[in-house]
């Protein structure tokens, strides 16, 4: 490991524990470096992973998700603020005996502290690399590179007979034909950009398989809720919440959550600046011969090829949805939330119920 750098006491907390990630490890990585040019790349920001080398043990993989948070000073200067979750790894995949530093950006590198338990633990991160001398009981030393990583469902072509409703083709403008608000911004990557109110799909659908993809934008300086928020909506009822929640607890209202329903099993975010994956099986009420509801709504969703619901029951419409009511069929609705959130390659195949294909209906 290289020189640990030392430095003054700065904010940090141990985290908690925050769940399995088994399947997330199959995620594809690359150099952080590696990231498309037209982005405003931050080679702070974003994953890592590598090596924990224990004093009283053997060594592990590990590691760390590093958060940007940046601050404005009263004079208008920018306080470069990253907070850094390193963590061991079971071999199952499941994270253990995590630990939070923190440090602010300068000439180029980030020295990390923290304080408490972990006070004279520190780090250092530079030329996209992190290196970490955690004392505690579990002593040991972090050795991480800065890493890019892909979801496995991400560009993944629609099948046949499936209703694409956001054509993608790299490079090229896509079609806002099956949307009924026409003034989201049509961006040259093959994309579209949420502006001006929410947008709905044109024709109407019950239960379905869904594919949709999303990019969160590099807010650094925002916080909680205003940052890359949106929100995809079966049926313009049942939101599955949009938001950069990269490397926090999965909560009933972060991204993945059902929301207010259900917090994701897991928190399976990439970084903002990453194309992310829903895939999402969804199959409507089921109702009496008078009508009413006899069982609920499920849902089950897969957040870059991690399950994160499995038939999670919906009753009630979530909070800020177009409509109210169950129904048998109802548009997508994709939110705009007043952040520059992106979507792409946008598709869906009708399940059968009861023998039967549903055709798509007109709204």
């Amino acid at each position: 490991m290289g020189r640990i750098v030392k430095v003054g006491v700065v904010v940090a907390t141990m985290a908690l524990v925050f769940g399995l990630r088994g399947q997330e490890r199959a995620l594809a990585a690359e150099p952080a470096s590696a990231r498309p040019a037209e982005q405003p790349v931050d080679l702070i920001m974003g994953d890592y992973e590598g090596t924990f080398f224990s004093l009283n043990g053997p060594a592990v993989k590990a590691e760390a998700k590093v958060i940007a948070e940046f601050t404005v000073n009263k004079d208008k200067t920018v306080k470069k603020i990253y907070r850094a979750v390193l963590s061991t790894l079971r071999p199952e995949g499941a994270r253990t005996d995590q630990v939070e530093l923190i440090g602010e950006k300068t000439d180029g590198e980030v020295p990390l502290v923290g304080k408490s338990k972990d006070a004279e633990s520190k780090g250092l991160i530079a030329n996209e690399k992190l290196a970490a001398e955690v004392k505690r009981e579990n002593a040991g030393k972090f050795e991480l590179k800065h890493v890019v990583r892909h979801s496995p469902a991400e560009g993944q072509k629609p099948p046949e007979g499936a209703i694409v409703l956001l054509p993608f083709s790299p490079g090229k403008p896509t079609s806002l034909d099956e949307w009924t608000n026409k003034n989201w911004k049509i961006v040259d990557d093959g994309s579209i950009q949420a502006q001006n109110k929410n947008n709905l799909t044109v024709r109407e659908f019950g239960d379905c398989r869904l594919h949709v993809e999303f990019m969160c934008p590099y807010e650094p300086e925002t916080r909680g809720q205003g940052r890359g928020n949106s929100g995809v909506y079966l049926q313009n009822r049942y939101e599955v919440q949009v938001l950069d929640s990269f490397g926090l607890p999965p909560k009933y209202n972060e991204c993945g959550a059902i929301y207010e329903v259900a917090a994701p099993k897991v928190n399976a975010c990439l970084p903002p600046l990453s194309w992310q994956t829903y895939d999402i099986t969804f199959r409507t009420h089921r109702f009496d011969t008078e009508g009413k509801v006899v069982q609920p709504a499920t849902m089950t969703v897969y957040h870059n090829g991690v399950l994160i619901h499995d038939k999670q029951p919906v009753m009630d419409a979530t909070r800020a949805a177009g409509a109210k009511g169950a129904v048998k069929r109802g548009p997508l609705m994709l939110q705009h939330h007043g952040n520059p959130v992106r979507y792409r390659n946008v598709w869906l195949v009708e399940l059968k119920d009861e023998g039967e294909q549903p055709k798509a209906e007109a709204k």
